[in-house]
């Protein structure tokens, strides 16, 4: 088959791969070493060395097994050496490929005007190719069948049995045993021109690939495609070229083109203690048992540090995932926030670390709207698919390659993305899982979230990634079924199957590995120790007059409404009062909520840094902030008093910690929470308008009958029981609340089944009951989404 195709064009230089907006058509041979050369050099950078090293050695029968899941790689597209992709520009293929193919190809012909897509689409025909082709080189049944579904998958979707089998009776499209045949010498081409020898010869009969390998492959396959299909990186050769010279013009444009992305692997320094990553701080004793605790593994392990706001729990992820990178060889660090302000607050901390140790490592952003240049614009990925994939893989280089990068820091919805059934979820899979990943404030989500975050733990935990958890309070049944998640993944068991035996310590750290759970008491920080937290109430009616004289007295006081609308009435009523007082007497009012512009947001966010965060420079001498919940999370802030709508348990103890959170001094006046927003009736309390939208009314039922008697909180010693009385159904139900707290009850169960269901419905299988590649990329039965805090 070394004859000439048509117009004179060498055989294995005729078949179009890419021809859409370029001057030349790139042939397919180019295309399929464009990428092989691109995966052999991105495999160690994407995968992580770990991972990548397992899955090399599951090929460890094949000489060179690098060359040969290269190889892998660069036949993704064989299945466009078929009449029906070819057939798409018809006057190219027919003057390329010569007379052999034109009635084929006339066959396949559309009509002009049809649509783009034909019935057969070249993914399908690749697995159905590379199938015959492993089988025919000894492969065993299942390792054929598992790598023809992962190469073609390579546009998203793993294909299922009975497209494989319309695929196989589609002979037309597919084109007969000439055009299979031609497929197979091409193959065997890309091969020597890679330097390896004869298929045939080697011992393929002993490559059995995991799970987890084939997802490694899939996304590996994906990646390098996107790459290789940037024709800024790889233009199309002359009409005349040399094979084996573009071979080697491919490996040294690969190489350009990975290094051009800059996703090389983060290396921290050489032990990394805490006084190296941050040699201004006095470590707290939860940074220093983190520490001690991150150093001391050996192998993978899942780290749950539950401390009170202001003890430094990022701080402390960020060191234990430095030490762990360092010491198991991963890649880099990716960071689950929960808004887009505690990302971009992380984000400046990771810097700030790097920047004093002199590292040039970017960290990129990963959320809705964190967009930059693209970084690499691949281009013709998918002309005969049902979806824009020119598009979708320019998503992955705008804004998604903040998942690929070594250090990302993001939204946790990008990160459980990756636990839900949908295309391409294998690259978001293994853009985790080569690092360690860090995921902050596990209490603060619903249902619905903390259902897909188990399941994602439990991938987490099977392919070997290391993860830390951080909270300021959590339920004890929460915090075993987080725990239980990643090691039963990691064991390769049911979650069920993971006793509760271990008593938290508050505060403390929490290490799950592959044999045990052991819970380390740790100490408290002189901003925490003995802290006292006096409850007040306020009535809504005399919220401004609160803040007023307290800003007065020369105090920085701050308000938390549950409500933009609560919030937004507040702000006006203070700016009326404020605009009447002379002007040496006017305090501060700032207004902080989600509905701001992006711009103006961030811009009132450096304001209150400035004035109240922990390198404040220039504090006011009085002052009011009126905020929503972006104040109980999103900032790391510190006032002498606080109003707060009525919140959930959890919630209220969050934006307590705003209170002296950087400095306790007697001079700014005790430590009062005063609590608003709830009006007690004989049947129970009234809550505003909508707030049952935001928070379950039963979990505020329960938080209120704990807290209207009680005169303070006496933190940590008190937290640890009020969460777990909340959440654990331990509060009685008041005297004349009954019907409405049995109401609430009910629907509460509802609300729970239902959140519970619809992410049941999404989300991934467990790994270890996978038995069929498709089911991780099957599109779900529908789309659910839900407020992160809603129904906690």
């Amino acid at each position: 088959m070394r004859g000439d195709g048509g117009a004179g064009v060498p055989v294995f230089g005729a078949p179009w791969g890419k021809s859409a907006g370029r001057v030349r058509c790139h042939p397919l041979v180019c295309h399929l070493l464009d990428t092989a050369a691109v995966a052999g050099i991105l495999a160690p950078v994407l995968l992580g060395v770990n991972r990548w090293r397992a899955l090399r050695e599951s090929c460890a029968a094949l000489r060179d097994p690098q060359l040969w899941l290269a190889l892998l790689c660069g036949i993704h597209d064989i299945g466009k050496y078929a009449p029906t992709f070819q057939s798409l520009n018809f006057p190219l293929a027919s003057a390329r490929l010569g007379a052999w193919a034109l009635d084929d190809l006339v066959l396949q012909r559309k009509p002009a005007g049809a649509p783009a897509r034909v019935d057969t689409p070249h993914g399908l025909i690749t697995a159905w190719q590379v199938e015959e082709l492993l089988r025919a080189w000894h492969a065993p049944k299942e390792t054929a069948i598992a790598v023809a579904a992962v190469l073609g998958g390579h546009h998203g979707h793993f294909p299922a049995g009975q497209q494989l089998r319309q695929t196989f009776h589609e002979a037309n499209a597919r084109g007969a045993a000439e055009w299979s045949a031609r497929r197979v010498d091409l193959v065997g081409e890309v091969a020597r021109l890679l330097g390896l020898p004869d298929p045939e010869k080697q011992r393929w009969a002993d490559v059995r690939l995991t799970p987890d390998g084939l997802t490694a492959l899939a996304a590996l396959t994906s990646v390098s495609d996107w790459i290789a299909s940037d024709e800024e990186n790889f233009p199309s050769p002359e009409e005349r070229f040399d094979l084996d010279d573009y071979a080697v013009l491919a490996g040294q444009r690969a190489e350009a083109a990975v290094a051009r992305l800059r996703l090389t692997p983060w290396r921290p320094p050489a032990n990394p203690t805490f006084a190296k990553l941050f040699p201004d701080d006095k470590p707290f004793p939860v940074q220093e048992l983190t520490e001690r605790l991150a150093g001391e593994r050996p192998g993978p392990a899942m780290l749950l540090v539950e401390a009170p706001t202001g003890e430094g729990k990022s701080k402390a992820a960020l060191q234990a995932a430095s030490a762990m990178v360092r010491g198991l060889g991963m890649s880099g660090v990716y960071v689950a926030m929960p808004t887009q302000a505690t990302s971009d607050q992380m984000r400046r901390e990771m810097r700030k670390m790097l920047k004093r140790l002199g590292d040039p490592t970017p960290v990129h952003l990963a959320y809705a709207g964190a967009y930059g240049e693209a970084a690499a614009r691949p281009g013709d990925v998918g002309c005969d698919g049902d979806i824009a994939q020119d598009l979708l893989a320019l998503a992955w280089f705008t804004r998604k390659t903040n998942l690929l990068a070594s250090l990302g820091c993001g939204t946790i919805d990008q990160a459980l993305k990756a636990a839900i059934r949908s295309g391409h979820v294998f690259v978001r899979l293994a853009a985790l899982a080569g690092k360690v990943v860090v995921f902050d404030e596990v209490h603060a989500y619903d249902v619905y979230m903390s259902t897909l975050l188990e399941r994602l733990l439990t991938w987490l935990g099977a392919l070997g990634t290391p993860v830390v958890l951080l909270s300021a309070t959590l339920p004890a049944k929460r915090r075993h079924a987080l725990l239980a998640a990643w090691q039963s993944g990691f064991r390769g068991c049911r979650p069920g199957e993971i006793e509760d035996t271990v008593a938290a310590h508050y505060p403390g750290v929490t290490v799950a590995d592959g044999k045990d759970i052991v819970a380390h008491p740790a100490g408290v920080s002189p901003v925490n120790e003995g802290r006292v937290i006096a409850l007040d109430r306020v009535p809504d009616e005399d919220v401004v007059d609160w803040l007023l004289a307290r800003a007065k007295r020369d105090r920085c006081v701050a308000v938390i409404h549950n409500l933009v609308r609560r919030a937004v009435a507040t702000h006006a009523a203070l700016a009326e009062r404020i605009a009447l007082l002379p002007e040496h007497e006017r305090p501060l009012l700032i207004a902080i909520n989600g509905t701001l512009p992006l711009g103006r947001r961030r811009a009132v966010e450096e304001k209150l840094r400035e004035c109240f965060g922990a390198e404040r420079k220039a504090r006011p001498r009085r002052a009011i902030v009126v905020g929503t919940q972006v104040l109980e999370q999103s900032l790391d802030l510190d006032f002498d008093g606080m109003v707060s709508d009525l919140a959930p348990i959890d919630a209220l103890i969050q934006r307590a910690g705003r209170l002296h959170r950087h400095l306790r001094d007697p001079a700014r006046g005790p430590e009062v929470l005063t609590i608003t927003g709830v009006t007690d009736m004989p049947d129970g309390p009234r809550f505003p308008r909508y707030l049952g939208a935001v928070y379950a009314p039963i979990v505020l039922l329960r938080t209120w009958a704990l807290l209207r008697d009680r005169a303070r909180i006496e933190s940590p010693v008190d937290v640890p029981g009020l969460v777990d009385r909340v959440y654990g159904e331990r509060v009685e139900c008041p005297t004349g609340w009954e019907t409405r707290w049995h109401r609430e009850v009910v629907r509460f169960a509802a609300a729970v089944d239902k959140d519970g269901k619809a992410a049941t419905k999404r989300y991934l299988p467990r790994p270890d009951v996978l038995e069929d590649l498709d089911e991780l990329t099957e599109y779900p039965q529908w789309t659910y989404t839900r407020n992160p805090r809603k129904r906690r």
